[in-house]
């Protein structure tokens, strides 16, 4: 008896210990979700509206909406052909770099998110080596920045599941 008991509190604590908890829907506007492990600070600018998460693991989970219309009085109609192209991409990145100077950053991919142009890049921080994972997403005039902070020397899929968890509303 002792032994089934045994065995069957080894179990449970391997299920309990490995169960990943069900992620946040979060609605970012009326365009686009993302999943979040836990519910996510929000804080609103003029241009922009930020949602943040830190986890007790110290990674870091950030959602930006940012609106070029009332930002830089760009419309979708002016942003369609500078969209794709590497020079644009590579001042998404750019815009994000003067805001973390410590960063050293790779190069900025463009791709297709759904039917929409989105560019991906990362950076690491030079003195304390936190990987930036970003993914930028365009719809119209509103750009949606994902982006994921995790310190050194800590392995997680969880940044992948966070920038891949973007979800087009109906």
């Amino acid at each position: 008896m002792k032994k089934i008991l045994l065995l069957l509190l080894l179990v449970l604590s391997v299920v309990f210990t490995n169960a990943q908890t069900a992620w946040i829907t979060k609605k970012l506007d009326g365009k686009i979700s993302v999943k979040f492990p836990e519910e996510p600070t929000k804080t609103t600018k003029t241009a922009s509206e930020s949602y943040v998460f830190k986890g007790k693991d110290s990674i870091q989970y950030s959602a930006t909406v940012l609106d070029y219309k009332i930002l830089a009085n760009l419309d979708s109609a002016t942003l369609a052909p500078l969209k794709d192209s590497q020079q644009f991409a590579n001042q998404m990145m750019a815009g994000m770099a003067s805001q973390k100077p410590n960063y050293t950053f790779g190069e900025a991919k463009i791709g297709k998110w759904k039917t929409y142009t989105n560019y991906t890049f990362s950076g690491v921080d030079n003195s304390t080596k936190k990987q930036l994972s970003v993914q930028m997403i365009l719809i119209g005039s509103k750009m949606y920045a994902l982006t994921c902070l995790v310190p050194d020397k800590i392995v997680t899929k969880n940044d992948g599941l966070f920038l891949n968890s973007a979800e087009l509303l109906k």
